[in-house]
């Protein structure tokens, strides 16, 4: 017997559920709270199936009888209201999960997945470009809905005030967009698109000489050096030390810690403005014994031939080089930093201790406070490692 409006209306719980019909497999479900909902019975190759229709009154029994009837005509030709439905729930919360995919919380994921592998340095420097480029505009924003134009125009922006740093934020979307696409959350990396629309990064490269092959013949001709002792020491220390040419020429022998074979660099003297320590390896104590004595009591360890109250000038060490036979595409004072970067780093020494060891800036201040003397027994094994393979090559000469 087919159901009243009033009779769906009067439908009162009896302690547990139970169901009433309207005929054509439709049913009203009553639970024991007294909630009630439509459930349509139908048949597939001889099998009982049943799929919700709503809750009533939001649904009405007209609306009910409707539903029923559509369902009905749908599975006559063919269809699968149930697939459709189960479809339709699984797309509305797959677009539900792409909206609260923002690129806050995807970078968010991705930082954190990649965080550990790093060094201090690319995580502070990752952690700024995210948090005072590239977040402040777009962070709230659905990934999916970011086009390649906002970053084009985010990008431009950072570019005219820094263009490296334009360049390094566009790395960094790169990373976090292919994470999202690879997880689903995006449906392609846009920033592929922006190929070649940003400045490249301009690199400035000191000469350098690095093969081994060279160095041995750089250690030959420092030997056959005929200039002052004083530079010929110079020459030798920037080999063992690779410190910046200011900071070689410079240095005072109040800096000079013999006790602990440390060389302590003050702040002011170094580039970034901090307290640097480089650990002295034997060959580098010996040097420094011999440039004692070419020294002749002056408060520098390389002073100027002209007045021993003074360091060397900033072009003697370069004029040495020229003297040697180098021309300024094959070597330069500078170039002794590249020529242990490269060979230490082939030699599979850590990285970020070779970077310490050349005091490259430290981002953060508060940590850089205290990055002087980091990882010093690494330091002091490589340093003395590295002093012994230059002998290696010398005794090959």
């Amino acid at each position: 017997m087919a159901l009243t409006e009033l009779a769906v209306r009067s439908a009162k719980p009896r302690g547990k559920g139970y169901s009433l019909s309207d005929g054509g497999g439709l049913l009203l479900l009553v639970k024991g709270n007294g909630a009630k909902s439509w459930v349509l019975r139908y048949w597939v190759k001889g099998r009982e199936k049943r799929s919700g229709l709503g809750k009533y009154p939001v649904i009405s029994l007209s609306d009910a009888r409707e539903l029923k009837n559509a369902f009905k005509r749908e599975l006559a030709h063919g269809g699968d209201p149930q697939g459709r439905k189960k479809a339709e729930r699984e797309e509305a919360a797959r677009a539900e999960t792409v909206k609260s995919a923002t690129l806050a919380k995807i970078a968010a994921e991705w930082y954190a997945q990649r965080e550990p592998g790093w060094s201090l340095s690319s995580r502070r420097g990752v952690r700024r470009m995210l948090d005072k480029y590239i977040l402040p505009s777009l962070g709230r924003r659905p990934i999916s809905e970011i086009t390649a134009q906002e970053l084009l125009v985010l990008f431009l922006g950072i570019e005219k005030e820094a263009p490296h740093t334009a360049y390094q934020c566009k790395g960094v979307a790169n990373q976090v967009f292919q994470f999202a696409v690879t997880r689903g959350e995006a449906d392609s990396n846009i920033v592929h698109s922006l190929r070649g629309t940003l400045k490249q990064k301009q690199t400035t490269h000191h000469a350098a000489i690095t093969a081994p092959k060279d160095v041995a013949a750089l250690m030959r001709r420092i030997e056959a050096y005929r200039g002052s002792d004083v530079v010929r020491a110079a020459l030798w220390f920037s080999l063992y030390t690779f410190q910046r040419p200011g900071e070689i020429r410079g240095a005072a022998w109040d800096e000079m810690d013999f006790g602990a074979r440390l060389w302590r660099i003050p702040g002011h003297r170094m580039k970034n403005k901090r307290p640097h320590v480089v650990p002295l390896s034997s060959q580098a104590l010996q040097t420094l014994a011999l440039a004692a004595h070419a020294a002749d009591n002056s408060p520098f360890v390389f002073p100027s031939t002209r007045a021993r109250k003074i360091p060397m000038s900033e072009g003697t060490v370069l004029l040495a080089l020229r003297a040697m036979g180098y021309t300024s595409s094959q070597m330069c004072a500078h170039g002794f930093r590249a020529l242990a970067s490269t060979n230490l780093n082939e030699q599979g020494w850590n990285r970020d201790v070779i970077e310490l060891s050349l005091s490259h800036s430290e981002k953060n201040d508060v940590r850089a406070a205290y990055n002087h003397a980091e990882r010093l027994p690494e330091r002091r094994e490589m340093m003395q490692a590295w002093a012994d393979w230059l002998d290696g090559l010398r005794g090959e000469a």
